[in-house]
């Protein structure tokens, strides 16, 4: 069922005069208030046929199943009746119908597929998952709510029961939502530490260095999408140090900060990055951040210092803009004011140790303390992953250093140590691994495959060895031209003509099928 009605709000909020707003101080008599009623009717002319227009082009629908281009969403029955909707190209949003009609919006929330990548995260838009296209490529999907009331605030300050219920079902709609077409929605893809950091994690491991520190997953710039904070396992009960700062810019982790014992940060309640320093309890100098979205860039929000030596009779500062070190005379009330409030949202964190991670060397480990495959599970640390698989000419079992979300509640792996029974005892025949979570590890055919953006490998077993049975890569020089590499049966990779073995390597590992892993908890 379609209704044409007059469009108050899309994604964003505008003013909403009908819903409780102030009254206009009335204007001195005389030409000037006539000049200003002619104004204010051209005003209200304007807006009138804006109105109008906007009545002609938005189409509200009351359809329990929502469908555009990408997703297709379906509305619980509970709500049939009691909300509107608007669908376009790459959009769908809900409003609650009683407020709508009472001219107060009603805007809910929208779930938004980014196509044109130019949607701004942290503020109004928030990830939740991803959109693979038929052809692989990769949409963020966001969540948009309203960023000011929506219902009639003169008859009630709280939610309308209708219009509450539906905001707090805004999470469950979206996770049940599915692709259009040929496409694939992933609810949760590429916002979750353990996904997008795993494999950054395990070779901080493995570089060494890390064994006194530890690690958090969280996300501080409010856009969705976890950060990896990395700092002492110290175990105060005051705000923690970190040392290291990771985001993800363009699907892969990015630096942000590094520092040390003598040089670190912490991290704001609502979002943001803060340097301290501290003089017992006091501080001495704190300069406050965000990270800008998209990039590992830090975009600085103002600064405090407390330093008699600059100024004794007035040891206050405070620096804006660009520029931290540009500091301007304060006074002692507006120091301690924003001293105290820092204090209050600087946050204590929970790390994981890293030595609680630390992979299991198996080609170090005496294998005949196992008798079977299970025995070795008992040994296992929290998050790594097993499965059986059959490859070449034989059955492989498959142990991961640690699994993240794949599809379907599935959970992947990007590397696994490989075992095989040599009569009644266990053989470790080797390792396997991709370099992030785009490349799990696959099998199609009897074949494992794994990978990274310029290259990919496909294995198999035979007589218990693990064998290369094809290896194809892409290096580029510093002028951007590519020289392409290809391999087979163990033999060493030897430059080729052009990217076709690539290209037909990645396209078998695409369509097999991630290994599925049993996670020990």
């Amino acid at each position: 069922m379609k209704r044409k009605i007059a469009l108050l709000m899309i994604g964003t909020m505008v003013g909403l005069t009908a819903c409780g707003s102030q009254p206009v101080a009335e204007a001195p008599a005389g030409e000037t208030q006539q000049t200003e009623t002619a104004q204010e009717d051209t005003q209200e002319t304007a807006e009138a046929e804006e109105s109008l227009e906007a009545e002609e082009e938005v189409s509200y629908v009351e359809d329990m199943v929502l469908t555009n281009d990408y997703l297709t969403v379906t509305v619980p029955d509970e709500f049939k009746g009691k909300f509107l909707a608007t669908v376009d190209k790459a959009s769908i949003s809900l409003y609650d119908k009683a407020s709508n009609e009472a001219g107060c919006g009603g805007f809910v929330f929208s779930v938004v597929v980014d196509v044109n990548r130019d949607l701004f995260y942290g503020g109004m838009y928030t990830k939740i998952g991803e959109f693979a296209d038929a052809k692989g490529e990769i949409y963020d999907v966001d969540v948009s709510y309203p960023s000011d009331v929506q219902w009639d605030i003169t008859v009630s300050d709280e939610m309308p029961e209708d219009y509450g219920k539906l905001y707090e079902s805004a999470t469950d709609i979206i996770a049940n939502a599915v692709a259009s077409g040929d496409g694939t929605f992933m609810y949760g893809a590429g916002t979750k530490g353990e996904e997008l950091y795993g494999y950054l994690v395990s070779q901080l491991v493995e570089k060494g260095g890390y064994e006194d520190l530890g690690f958090v997953y969280k996300d501080i710039t409010i856009d969705g999408v976890d950060e990896l904070l990395i700092g002492p396992m110290d175990g105060s009960d005051g705000p923690t140090p970190i040392y290291e700062i990771y985001t993800i810019v363009n699907r892969e982790p990015a630096l942000v900060v590094s520092g040390s014992a003598d040089d670190y940060y912490y991290t704001e309640q609502y979002g943001g990055v803060t340097k301290v320093t501290f003089d017992g309890e006091d501080i001495t100098e704190a300069h406050s951040y965000t990270i800008e979205p998209g990039t590992s860039e830090l975009f600085h929000q103002y600064s405090i210092k407390y330093d008699p030596k600059a100024d004794e009779n007035n040891p206050y500062f405070v620096s804006y803009g660009d520029d931290e070190n540009a500091w301007e005379a304060s006074n002692q009330e507006d120091f301690d004011f924003r001293e105290e409030n820092l204090k209050k949202v600087l946050l204590q964190l929970e790390y994981t140790p890293f030595s609680d991670i630390t992979p299991i060397d198996y080609s170090k480990v005496d294998l005949s303390k196992y008798e079977t495959f299970t025995k070795m599970i008992n040994d296992f640390k929290p998050g790594m992953g097993y499965a059986n698989e059959p490859v070449g000419d034989t059955d492989v079992f498959f142990v991961s250093s640690g699994c993240y979300n794949g599809e379907n509640g599935t959970q992947n792996a990007i590397d696994s140590s490989l075992f095989v029974y040599e009569g009644d005892k266990i053989a470790y025949i080797g390792q396997v691994a991709s370099t992030g979570t785009a490349y799990p590890v696959s099998i199609k055919d009897g074949y494992i495959f794994v990978g990274g953006h310029h290259n990919v490998f496909k294995y198999t077993v035979r007589n218990n060895k693990l064998v290369v049975a094809e290896e194809a890569s892409e290096v580029f020089d510093t002028n951007g031209n590519a020289t392409y590499y290809y391999g087979a049966d163990g033999a060493k990779a030897e430059e080729v003509k052009d990217d076709s073995n690539l290209t037909r390597l990645f396209d078998e590992y695409f369509t097999g099928k991630p290994v599925e892993y049993s996670v020990e908890k």
